[in-house]
């Protein structure tokens, strides 16, 4: 009876072990995480590298986090992106015309001051309801009374006679004014009427005809100043250059193509770039991947463009880079149509893609490990992304670099999911042997109960 127990305790036990193997001990490699200078509370990231991507499957399921605790730490990867440029937009300031002045045939003379809260400005726009015209503008601030040049050589203008040409704006140069006149110089503004006076001299008989000249004045609807305010952009993903791992040309003179087989590592590319000592060309070119297809090997296209190289005295030219969706394939094929010329000169092929890096949160006086590497582990489920959104928003990351790849000594051989069947099949031959022998266990202590004296039971 001992002897069945200790079988079906060691049943279960291996039933539990094959059912309850910890994400730790599926995983391949690891690194350490250098944290560098920091030690408290902080959001780290560290970029992964071509050791990971050539070790990880497609979405990273196989790659975890712990602690000098063994703790499981929950992550967020992101895409590295770089900062836009700074821009600029304008922003308005409020003001108000205190004063007009006309000087006939000369000039008109504005006043216009600032808000109270209100920065000096940058710029103004002269808003008229006028076309076809072109006024000289002079600008001034107000230095305590004294008026101070800004701008001799403003110009406004419409040719919408000639074409759609306009420009309302005068810029000022740097200056910290709350006052200013604006002098709209009344340059001859004369335009021909559309209508003509025929006059006819019936003694004569000779016809002249008499052109009317129209005067107008400027008439200007408003003024409205502005300054300039710089604007951060948000991020742009940041294409890096990943080496190939070797690359095979093969020169197809019956379908007149070249074919280049590129081996990568697996980084996340959306693109290859052509390296090559031929110039002043242009060819079609594709970019197929392996495909497995009921049991058949075969190419599939993921992309299409063309290569070029113009290269003449001074002027140079190139595009020699063709996209495709972004993705993490060992083999890539490019496939290039030389019609009649000749096949192109490749010396090297460079993968172009985006970069990924691993986010989470570091707590004071703690080290961490990341762990990668399995060909069956299934991705985790965090709230990482909503945690690290919450308290993230506006923080700049640390950023922490990642040791040498190491072994993980407590690796233990993982089963793929694509025979799993194999693995599921020994559990459940382990659970069926296990229930049998508890049962059988059962029937015969039944039956010994049934052969012992009834005195044996006070009967």
């Amino acid at each position: 009876m001992t002897g069945r127990i200790t079988l079906s305790t060691c049943l279960l036990g291996l039933a539990m072990t094959a059912s309850a193997a910890g994400p730790e001990s599926r995983l391949r490699f690891l690194k350490d995480v250098d944290r560098r200078d920091g030690s408290g509370d902080e959001i780290l990231a560290a970029p992964l590298d071509d050791e990971i991507y050539a070790a990880t499957r497609d979405g990273f399921p196989d790659l975890r986090i712990f602690d000098d605790r063994n703790a499981e730490v929950p992550y967020l990867i992101e895409t590295i992106g770089r900062p836009r440029k700074t821009t600029e937009r304008r922003e308005p300031c409020p003001a108000r015309v205190v004063s007009l002045h006309v000087d006939e045939g000369e000039a008109l003379e504005l006043v216009v001051t600032l808000d109270e809260n209100v920065k000096s400005a940058d710029g103004a726009t002269i808003r008229t309801p006028l076309s076809n015209f072109e006024r000289r503008v002079r600008v001034y601030g107000d230095r305590n009374g004294e008026w101070v040049i800004l701008n001799e050589v403003g110009r406004i203008f419409d040719y919408a006679r000639f074409m759609n040409v306009q420009n309302l704006d005068v810029t000022l140069s740097a200056n910290g004014f709350r006052r200013y006149k604006f002098v709209i110089e009344q340059e001859r503004d004369e335009r021909e009427s559309p209508f003509r006076e025929l006059i006819r001299d019936r003694g004569r008989g000779v016809e002249t005809e008499i052109i009317s000249i129209l005067r107008r004045p400027f008439r200007i609807d408003r003024i409205e100043l502005w300054r300039n305010v710089e604007q951060e952009g948000g991020e742009v993903e940041r294409t890096f250059s990943y080496p190939t791992t070797g690359f095979h040309v093969e020169t197809d003179a019956d379908e007149k193509v070249t074919r280049v087989d590129v081996e990568t590592g697996r980084q996340p590319l959306n693109g290859l770039r052509l390296q090559t000592s031929s110039r002043n060309f242009s060819r079609p070119v594709r970019v197929l991947v392996p495909t497995d297809q009921k049991g058949r090997g075969g190419w599939v296209e993921i992309g299409r463009g063309a290569l070029a190289l113009f290269a003449f005295q001074g002027f140079r030219r190139e595009e020699l880079r063709v996209d495709f969706a972004e993705r993490r394939a060992e083999h890539y094929r490019l496939v290039i149509d030389d019609s009649d010329n000749p096949p192109l000169d490749v010396t090297g092929i460079e993968g172009q893609g985006p970069g990924r890096r691993v986010v989470f949160l570091g707590e004071p006086g703690r080290t961490y490990r990341l762990l990668y590497g399995s060909k069956a582990l299934e991705a985790p489920r965090y709230d990482a992304a909503t945690v690290l959104g919450a308290i993230g928003r506006g923080r700049s990351p640390s950023i922490a670099a990642l040791g040498p790849q190491r072994a993980n000594a407590g690796f233990q051989q993982d089963v793929d999911r694509s025979s799993s069947f194999e693995g599921g099949l020994v559990l459940v031959l382990a659970i069926v042997l296990m229930v049998v022998v508890l049962a059988w266990a059962l029937v015969s202590a039944g039956q010994r109960l049934k052969k012992l004296p009834m005195d044996d039971f006070g009967g």
